[in-house]
This record gives C-alpha cells, sequence and structure tokens, in this order.
C-alpha cells in the first residue's frame, strides 16, 4: 500500500499555508475554527492544493499568541472549537442564553481584520463550562454511550491528557502565576499533592478534558472531510515548549530548566536568538528511547497527515544560553557526534509515523551534512526562493532544486512574497528578475500581475517535488503571519480578508493564474 510519504514525493504537488487562525468564515467568531478549516480546505483544494498548511495547534496561554510558544506539547488550544457544532452546548438552556449576551461581541469579533485570539478563547471556554456541566447532568449521570466515549478518551490518551488537564486547573486555581511560584509540593509535582487537588477538583479537572474530547472529535471530522476532498492537512511540531507548560511540569526530567534555547546569528538575526523557552536534556532523551519526542510524533500522526519538524538542525545541535550567559553555545560538539545524533533521532521519526511525511525546517544557519541526510531519509527540507544562492551570490535557479525538498516563496516568519519584492534593492531585484525572465534590466520591475505569475511559475517548475505558497503569495497581499523578535497584541494575529465565498470576487485574476499554473506545472490536484 502505497504510504503518504511515497505518493506525495512520487508526485509533483503544490499547497497553501494559511494558518487555522486565519481561516475567515462567515460563521467564525473572529478566529478560524475546525468547521473553517473544512470550508477552506474545499475551496483551496477546488483550486488545486493538494496539502494546506495550518501552523500548531497546541493551546497557548491567555497572554500569547504565539503558536510555538505553547503552554502544552499535546493539547489543542480550545479557541479553534467550533461552539455551534458542541452538541452539549446546542442543549444546555443555561449555554444558548450565555450565547445570546455574545451578540455585540460576536457581530465586533467577525468584522475585526486581526484575529481577536484572546477574548474569543475565553467566550469559548465559558461556553464549553455550560455545555459541560450539561454533559456531566444529562450523558454522565445516566452512563449514556457518549459519557462512555468519553471515559474511553480520556483513559486512551491518560499519558498526557491527565497531566495537561490538571495542570490547567492548576494554573486557574492559581490565577495563572507560573508553576515556579506555586506551593512546593504542587510546584514539584509531588504524587500525594497533585492527586489531593485532583480528588477534591475532580470535575474541574475533568472539564479541560472534556474540551479536549471535544476538540478532537471537531479536528478528526475536519481532517476526513479533507481527505475526502483529496486535501492533505499539514501541520506542525514545535521544537521547544513554553517553560511554563504541562510537559516541563509534570516531566522536568526532560528538561534543564536552569538553561535557555534560541538559536546563532542568521538572517533573521544578527546578533542570534533567544527563545525563553527551557533546554531539553538530550542525553535523559536519549538513555530513555526518545520517548518523550516519539510521543509528540504520535500525536501529530493522530491529527495531521504530514507535519513539519520545527527547527530541524536543533535535533542535531541546539544553540543553548546557560544561566547568565550573554552568549550560547551548542550543547553537542564534533560534527560526527552531531550527525549521530540527528540520524538516531530523524530514524526514529520515520519508524514512528506510519508513512506520514515529516518535512524538515532547515532554514538558518545549518550544516551542509544535514541537508545531505535530509535528501537521504527522503525527507523534505526548505527551499526558499529569496535565500537560495549560488556560490558566486546569484540567485539559484530553482530547477537545480532536490526532487526531496519543498520549495516556496515565503514561510510564516518572512515577508510575503510582495513585501519581499518591492523591499529589494533594485540590484538584487534585478539579478532576481534575470533569473526568473531570462532578462536584463536595471531593477525597476514594480510588482505586477505579470511579475507575481513569473515568480510562482518558476517556483511551480522547480525540481522539488513539493512546493507550497501562502495565501498571501497567491493573493499578491502584504499582511505577514508573523515578525520576528516582536511581542505585542498584534503579532501573530493575521486574518484573512475574504472567505471562501467571496474570494472569487476579490481575486479572480490572482485565482486564475494560480489555477492556471498548477496545471501547467502538473502540479494540480484537480
Amino acid at each position: 500500500m502505497q504510504t503518504i510519504q511515497d505518493e506525495l514525493l512520487s508526485a509533483r504537488s503544490n499547497g497553501v499555508l494559511l494558518p487555522l487562525s486565519a481561516m475567515k468564515t462567515n460563521t467564525d467568531w473572529g478566529v478560524g475554527d475546525f468547521a473553517s478549516l473544512e470550508e477552506w480546505t474545499d475551496f483551496l483544494g477546488s483550486l488545486g492544493a493538494k496539502f494546506v498548511q495550518i501552523l500548531p495547534l497546541q493551546e497557548t496561554a491567555p497572554n500569547e499568541t504565539c503558536p510555538y510558544s505553547a503552554m502544552t506539547a499535546f493539547a489543542l488550544d480550545p479557541v479553534y472549537v467550533c461552539i455551534e457544532r458542541v452538541e452539549d452546548i446546542s442543549a444546555s438552556p443555561a449555554a444558548q442564553e450565555y450565547l445570546k449576551t455574545l451578540q455585540a461581541d460576536l457581530a465586533q469579533w467577525k468584522n475585526s481584520s486581526k484575529a481577536p485570539i484572546r477574548p474569543v478563547k475565553q467566550a469559548k471556554l465559558k461556553a464549553l463550562w455550560l455545555g459541560y456541566q450539561h454533559f456531566l447532568e444529562q450523558e454522565h449521570a445516566a452512563d449514556t454511550p457518549r459519557a462512555r466515549a468519553f471515559s474511553a478518551y480520556c483513559a486512551a490518551n491518560n499519558s498526557w491528557l491527565r497531566p495537561y488537564s490538571l495542570f490547567r486547573a492548576l494554573k486557574e486555581f492559581y490565577k495563572w502565576q507560573s508553576w515556579t511560584a506555586w506551593p512546593e509540593e504542587l510546584k514539584n509535582a509531588v504524587p500525594s499533592a497533585v492527586n489531593a487537588f485532583e480528588s477534591q477538583y475532580r470535575e474541574y479537572v475533568r472539564f479541560f478534558a472534556y474540551v479536549q474530547w471535544v476538540l478532537d472529535q471537531q479536528l478528526r471530522r475536519a481532517k476526513a472531510f479533507a481527505q475526502e476532498k483529496g486535501v492533505y492537512l499539514f501541520g506542525d511540531i514545535p521544537f521547544g515548549t513554553n517553560l511554563d507548560s504541562a510537559e516541563v511540569w509534570a516531566e522536568r526530567q526532560n528538561y534543564r530548566v536552569e538553561y535557555e534555547i534560541g538559536a546563532p546569528a542568521d538572517q533573521f538575526s544578527k546578533g542570534g536568538q533567544r527563545w525563553g523557552l527551557p533546554a531539553y536534556d538530550w542525553p535523559y532523551q536519549h538513555a530513555h528511547g526518545l520517548d518523550l519526542w516519539k510521543r509528540k510524533i504520535r500525536r501529530a500522526v493522530e491529527l495531521y497527515d504530514m507535519f513539519r519538524l520545527d527547527h530541524l538542525v536543533g535535533f542535531y545541535r541546539t544553540y543553548v544560553f546557560a544561566p547568565g550567559d550573554e552568549q550560547g553555545a551548542f550543547d553537542v560538539q564534533g560534527e560526527q557526534n552531531q550527525i549521530d545524533r540527528g540520524y538516531h533521532f530523524l530514524r526514529m521519526v520515520l519508524d514512528v509515523c506510519g508513512g506520514r511525511l515529516p518535512v524538515g525546517e532547515d532554514l538558518g544557519v545549518i550544516p551542509n551534512y544535514v541537508r545531505r541526510m535530509l535528501v537521504d531519509l527522503r525527507i523534505p527540507g526548505y527551499k526558499v526562493l529569496c535565500w537560495e544562492r549560488e556560490d558566486n551570490g546569484y540567485y539559484r535557479e530553482p530547477r537545480s532544486y532536490p526532487a526531496v525538498s519543498l520549495a516556496t516563496t515565503s514561510t510564516h516568519d518572512t515577508q510575503t512574497l510582495r513585501g519581499w519584492w518591492e523591499a529589494l534593492p533594485p540590484q538584487e531585484r534585478a539579478n532576481m528578475w534575470e533569473m526568473i525572465s531570462a532578462q536584463k534590466t536595471d531593477g525597476n520591475v514594480p510588482f505586477t500581475l505579470d511579475t507575481q505569475k513569473a515568480i510562482l511559475a518558476r517556483v511551480l517548475g522547480s525540481g522539488s517535488a513539493l512546493t507550497l505558497f501562502s495565501w498571501q503569495d497567491i493573493t499578491g497581499t502584504l499582511e505577514r503571519v508573523n515578525v520576528p523578535g516582536i511581542v505585542d497584541d498584534t503579532n501573530w494575529t493575521y486574518r484573512s480578508d475574504v472567505t471562501p465565498q467571496d474570494a472569487w470576487a476579490r481575486y479572480k485574476p490572482q485565482l486564475e493564474n494560480y489555477q492556471n499554473l498548477l496545471k501547467q506545472a502538473g502540479r494540480s490536484a484537480r
């Protein structure tokens, strides 16, 4: 039987990057949800896309919008629940009354140009709580088939669900203080103290498991729907986890919490980056069979058809800052040691993922041995048009990209195609245009529909088995998903300016170009 990995690497396919939170529809609450995911995969599939990249879905803290700094490696964010599809909410008079009080807020959220993640999450959790009360009264008390299904879900996912639910309840109980400020026995997850808390607040703890059960059902439905439409979901496994997270609290042995990970100087940061995330204890990880990461991979396989391994080079060597140090250093010295660690990890990924397709995020300062190994193991790495250079400094011809790779015009961390093109110095723009069109110019090439078409066509004609465009690069718009290093209320809150229903009216020339280019390149799924 052909695996998803075999299928995608033997064909020529294109995908679209659009964060789930950005998937605007006529029914969402201002933030894309799992019903939005169905609408958008149907629409993007009809254009010819084979996969849709949706970025990480793990739950973040109320004051956090960056999905790569989550407070859990396993649990989904409640902001993505479609409230209208939760039958306990529909059946609860109290929940329905609450929803009536939200009408003014809903109108404001729906009209927002930015995804209002924080207030929407808060409102959805309150509605879910009221639905949960109805579930306890009508389902749990009567031991109905749904109650038994919930119990079965809790039992099957106990290894991550129980510590997450406890952590989540404790965070609320202690008014979102870091676990490092909790009473000593709870801070250190002493079993007797944790069990006592769970016993006293059992139904409150189980509420967070209930929310995950609801989310799990909705995502599985969306995934099955997408597959029926011939579209794969492209998820993400963040490299790090927030210090104030369920796994760091409950499984401290996997981490060196006094150390901080980051990245050396690269195209994003001349002085390197500190991410504020705890370092892994890799010797412990390897001594215990990479158990934590095996569980993360299995979770990704449950949720997605393909997944991105964030910060791939970190599995070979992690850039770590010791306490008080301004400069970091790699935690593994010696090229062969780094190769051995990376190979061992990636072999584990392939063994566990069951034919799903991992994609390695190999951007930044990457040793050559990493990319050679990716090709050997049939794990696509990234080829970002603007960063691919020959030794003489000229842009690399995309047709020379290896087949085992993913070619793209931008990522969630970069400017959009239009933003990059318009910011290029004239000489750089001239060099790029010469590679794309074989025409010499002084660099005075404005970003027009024809310019965009030529650039997309060049990437689609690359040697890469996979190509990927952000929704903004298809529509030729400027707004980006993330500006690295910026922490404020607007970063990571990009929202599409159209729904699938009105996309053609707004972007007909661009969408026609996209469809035609896919067909010409032999990459259309339709």
